[in-house]
């Protein structure tokens, strides 16, 4: 796919199809921006220039790291991840996303020793997380949505910022530029509903219902997608702030203020 060079240049890499954007999808088109949108699979990340994009996210995805024989395309995707890296330019990894990150930076990913997290559960940022705008998904402001059973070791050089008792690396960043989260913030009721009809092994393997869970998605849905506008913005607002300035129908002056973030949150609620 080509990049769109007609707006500000925001890319994301997803891994199944387009809708896997989530919320992003949502900020972004709030913001006037029509991101470029890159399935890996289709993607000829050689011929990419990791440094073109003023905003990479790389999302979730089925697959693991470590099956590279599988997806021919998982090792060039990585190369593309550890380029964008170099490049010191704003990267948010989102669960496979921040795995890819953490093998680009020379980091083991496996399979996790607890079993897969599946379902809403809290993270808790630590004192170096409470200071940056991930402190939005601490567990005293909102659940998040987890669905992985892959882990990795914190890279040399990264700080951690988030963890549970499940899985400790939940949340890290790696210079100024690039942060990383295991779970998922960008949960929306299509995205939810979607993942729902592939999950006829995984709901029983982990004693999950998907009344429970779409129970639990309801009640904490228009939560998390408050607290993911605050971190985007927030974070935006640090590391790439013209892809910003064209945020439009915010009814206040400040875009990261709680009016806003509600307004937002409102027009966009999960209906489930």
């Amino acid at each position: 796919m080509r990049a769109n060079t007609a707006c500000k240049n925001v890319w994301m890499v997803v891994h199944e199809q387009a809708g896997d954007v989530g919320s992003y999808g949502l900020f972004l088109n709030q913001m006037g921006i029509q991101p470029s949108i890159f399935l890996a699979r289709e993607t000829d990340f050689a011929a990419l220039d990791a440094r073109t994009p003023d905003l990479l996210i790389v999302m979730g995805g089925p697959m693991g790291v470590y099956e590279a024989d599988i997806y021919p395309w998982m090792r060039a995707e990585i190369d593309f991840v550890e380029r964008r890296i170099a490049a010191d330019k704003p990267l948010l990894g989102v669960c496979l996303g921040s795995q890819m990150i953490a093998k680009a930076l020379g980091a083991s990913v496996y399979k996790g020793q607890q079993g897969k997290e599946i379902g809403w559960h809290s993270v808790t940022m630590n004192e170096a997380g409470l200071v940056t705008p991930l402190r939005h998904f601490d567990k005293s402001q909102t659940q998040v949505t987890q669905w992985h059973g892959d882990t990795f070791n914190l890279p040399q050089g990264a700080v951690l910022l988030g963890s549970n008792g499940k899985y400790e690396n939940q949340a890290y960043g790696y210079g100024r530029n690039v942060v990383a989260v295991q779970f998922h913030p960008e949960m929306t009721a299509d995205v939810f509903e979607r993942w729902m009809l592939d999950t006829a092994k995984e709901l029983p393997e982990v004693g999950l219902d998907p009344a429970f869970l779409r129970a639990e998605s309801k009640k904490y849905g228009p939560g998390l997608l408050k607290s993911n506008f605050n971190f985007f913005t927030g974070w935006l607002t640090q590391v790439a702030p013209q892809i910003i300035t064209d945020l439009r129908n915010i009814p206040a002056n400040d875009r990261s203020s709680p009016a806003a973030a509600a307004e937002f949150a409102r027009q966009y609620t999960l209906k489930m």
